[in-house]
């Protein structure tokens, strides 16, 4: 959704006159760090305040990073984020709360601390170069980070470049004070695997975007209240586990840090530079629209048994199939590979009450691993 507001920003700015009054803020250019420690994704929870201190504890300490996902939040009320919080709960499996998982991946609650000390301070495998510009005319209008590498060796097809803008002491309407909160994620597989392969990405976001997910940066006086976090998960072609290959951290340069904050940008360069990126978005944009899969159902005449369609794009694996609670199965969906362009259609008999909701893993050609959704209504609701 980022990258359709950003596109339809900039159709309606007027790139004449006020192109030429778009100010650097503030920018910092950074040399990939040597090593990391663990990387640790908490997901909020009723009582989880013990274990939330002691994580915040050992980030303070630098023994881990931490990003604090306030899942519940729309419940608890007090305007913070939660639908990145759910997204990235979805993606690592998990259905109830308190959650961890430590280097991109999911991990046993009783068991997180011996995990995080076998994990320790690590060299980063994948030295990644980074830079952030903080543009705008009366306050910051455009975020845009850029970030570089050149593969060691070849990477896996699930690696992934995550970015992650968390608010160090986020407070929402009741006063509450929340460290580490992600305020942004952003996961991206459009790069090279290959080896010695030579990684130039960039990612621009408006102040629409950052304004929607609570990131006020006003004129980047006091934007390092935030900071970035890159983190590069996978493996190597022939390595048997996954883990964080690369992991930077940085707090977003303020106003008074920049090294030129008065200067302005040549309109005709950032004309180009956008165009690009536009280009770039749309094409993007079309491969997404046409690969990804549509998973649609609906209750048949028959009691509790649901008839869905599992429409292709690209050619897909079929991974794991989660029933959420309320409800239950005997049968499954079949995993294995379906062509592109087509459609597998099925039956699948459950038991239960209640709305329903289903999540399959797929595994879509291009395009990595995505989670599907089908929620439908109580059936008893027709009767």
């Amino acid at each position: 959704m980022r990258y359709f507001v950003f596109f339809t920003v900039l159709l309606i700015l007027p790139l004449g006159s006020a192109m030429s009054d778009l100010t650097k803020y503030s920018e910092a250019s950074y040399d990939s760090q040597s090593s990391h420690p663990a990387l640790v994704e908490w997901f909020h929870g009723e009582g989880d305040e013990d274990d939330l201190a002691t994580l915040t504890d050992m980030d303070r300490n630098g023994e881990i990073t931490l990003l604090h996902w306030r899942t519940g939040a729309s419940d608890e009320g007090g305007g913070l984020p939660d639908d990145d919080a759910n997204s990235r709960l979805a993606v690592h499996g998990g259905t109830e709360t308190p959650y961890i998982a430590i280097d991109g991946y999911s991990s046993q609650m009783d068991d997180y601390s011996s995990q995080i000390e076998e994990i320790g301070i690590r060299n980063n495998e994948v030295e990644i170069d980074w830079s952030i510009q903080l543009i705008g005319s009366t306050e910051v209008e455009l975020l845009n980070i850029t970030y570089e590498w050149v593969n060691p060796q070849k990477l896996k097809d699930v690696t992934m470049l995550h970015l992650f803008i968390i608010e160090t002491d986020a407070v929402d309407s009741k006063g509450r004070t929340v460290k580490n909160l992600v305020r942004d994620w952003s996961p991206s597989q459009s790069f090279n695997r290959s080896q010695y392969a030579v990684n130039r990405l960039n990612d621009t976001i408006t102040r629409d975007y950052l304004t929607g997910a609570g990131i006020e940066l006003g004129d980047a006086s006091h934007a390092n209240e935030f900071e970035i976090v890159v983190a590069l998960v996978g493996g190597f072609e022939n390595d048997s586990t996954n883990r964080v290959l690369s992991l930077q951290r940085q707090k977003m340069p303020t106003y008074w840090q920049s090294v030129d904050e008065t200067s302005i940008l040549t309109p005709i360069a950032l004309l180009f530079g956008l165009s690009i990126c536009i280009l770039f978005v749309v094409l993007a944009e079309k491969k997404r629209e046409n690969g990804l899969p549509r998973l649609e159902g609906s209750w048949t005449d028959e009691p509790n048994v649901i008839e869905y369609r599992l429409v292709t794009g690209f050619s897909i694996e079929i991974g794991e199939l989660n029933i959420l609670s309320g409800w239950r199965t005997n049968s499954s969906i079949k995993k294995e590979t379906v062509a592109a362009n087509s459609t597998k259609q099925g039956k699948l008999k459950v038991s239960g009450s209640g709305d329903f909701s289903l999540k399959l893993a797929v595994k879509v050609d291009q395009l990595g691993d995505w989670i599907l959704d089908l929620n439908l209504p109580d059936p008893s609701a027709n009767n």
